[in-house]
């Protein structure tokens, strides 16, 4: 289980993760807590945002939110 915050679409059915290579990041969906272990997790918002900003300044990806992975672990316990 992880802890922190994570990024993921506006209604939170998924989230930011490396692929198999970890070449490159892909939105997942949330369909167990399996792939929310997988997710990207931060332990600091500020640090969170910042990858965000960096991301989003190359267009690797869109808007999405920030949101602690806590909530999203509660939908499956």
């Amino acid at each position: 289980m992880q802890t922190g915050y994570v990024m993921c679409s506006a209604d939170l059915n998924k989230v930011l993760c490396l692929n198999q290579d970890r070449s490159e990041v892909v939105l997942v969906d949330v369909e167990s807590t399996q792939d929310l272990n997988r997710s990207i997790c931060l332990s600091d918002l500020t640090e969170t945002k910042n990858m965000y900003e960096k991301l989003k300044s190359q267009g690797v990806i869109a808007a999405r939110e920030i949101v602690n992975v806590a909530r999203l672990y509660k939908k499956f316990y």
